[in-house]
């Protein structure tokens, strides 16, 4: 990767990052937490090409400047995108066009205020190369992760789901990793994250057919987790919902179905483990379980589920890793329940010190 300044026709500096033909793309990169739950309207190919300029972004490259501009070779590209070199420009043109006007909109119920911002300043093909210019007005949402944090979000498996929902959802649940939750959303909110919304926060008209909550959750959620367990299955367990969902569970108020609530775990500990070692893995703990009718700790499962990994045995590991998700959130104490039950404690004590002293207001 290269970069070079040069001043564009109104005189103000601009720096071009010139991604070369050995440029490789970054395993994961950071997508910060004000984006993933933004309203965006893009389709698979729109997101790939944006994704594609936010993978490459950095810090550095905005200093002094308003905006960079990236450069990718026609030949690079064609690698990444499986696309003839000699169709580039023609595949690109429709979805640059429709990329070119799209938005990205922040929005706040509380105050019904929100905001909406061209997500590009310009996007062209030129000399064998698309040259990427990202809007300065969203300079802070770019590169910024110190405010409201970021998602790591593995490319790879990014770059592999086929469905525009999928996309997104994978991203949502990118957010929080290491905590391994994410809050329940609403059903308009999922909505509007998923692009379903205009301007003016009303159903858009091509996405009429998915108002019907029902029809949204099965297409919008169950469909795009369908297609993350089979994209996913070695970075990410989907536990199955109150009324056996894949990764989710309806929020219900009465009949009606107001919100979403995600079961999930990412496997973030990696255990480099052999073929031979986890062999014995197995049939040492196995054989601990079943003779000696002994439980395992939350480490042996660990181990278990790491070695039934290396045999690619994911339908076992993810039994396993439910198992330890169940184990661990017994182990979390609700703030809530923990007040109620702190509360209830001292006014006991209380009553305990009156009837001892039998004394009077």
């Amino acid at each position: 990767m290269s970069s070079d300044k040069n001043e564009n026709n109104n005189g103000t500096k601009q720096k071009n990052v010139n991604l070369g033909l050995q440029e490789a793309m970054p395993e994961s990169f950071k997508k910060s937490h004000e984006l993933i739950f933004s309203r965006q309207r893009l389709t698979v190919h729109e997101q790939n090409v944006f994704n594609l300029m936010i993978a490459h972004m950095r810090e550095e490259h905005w200093k002094g400047i308003s905006a960079p501009s990236y450069e990718f070779p026609a030949k690079t590209l064609a690698d990444w995108f499986s696309i003839d070199s000699n169709h580039l420009s023609s595949t690109l043109k429709p979805v640059a066009d429709r990329l070119a006007s799209r938005t990205v909109g922040f929005t706040n119920t509380a105050t019904n205020e929100w905001d909406y911002i061209p997500i590009l300043a310009r996007i062209k093909y030129k000399d064998a190369k698309l040259i990427i210019t990202p809007n300065p007005e969203l300079k802070e949402q770019y590169i910024d992760f110190s405010n409201k944090g970021f998602a790591l979000i593995n490319r790879k498996p990014l770059y592999r789901l086929k469905k525009s929902y999928s996309k997104r959802l994978y991203e949502i649940l990118s957010r929080f990793k290491q905590e391994g939750y994410q809050r329940p959303l609403t059903i308009d909110e999922l909505k509007g994250y998923f692009g379903l919304f205009d301007e003016n926060g009303n159903l858009s008209k091509e996405n009429k057919s998915l108002g019907p909550t029902g029809v949204f959750v099965r297409r919008c959620i169950a469909d795009s987790f369908q297609e993350i367990a089979e994209i996913s299955k070695h970075e990410l367990i989907l536990f199955k919902g109150d009324s056996g969902e894949l990764g989710y569970s309806l929020i219900k108020k009465g009949r009606t179905t107001t919100g979403v609530r995600f079961h999930y775990k990412w496997v973030d500990r990696k255990i480099t483990m052999d073929m031979n070692t986890a062999k014995d893995t197995i049939r040492e703990l196995e054989t601990k379980v079943a003779l000696k009718n002994t439980k395992l700790t939350i480490e042996e499962l660990y181990l278990l589920a790491e070695a039934y990994t290396t045999f690619e045995d994911t339908q076992t590991a993810s039994e396993i890793y439910e198992t330890i998700n169940q184990r661990e959130a017994a182990l979390v104490v609700d703030p809530e329940q923990k007040a109620k039950e702190e509360k209830e404690k001292f006014l006991e004590k209380i009553k305990q010190m009156k009837a001892k002293s039998k004394s009077k207001y």
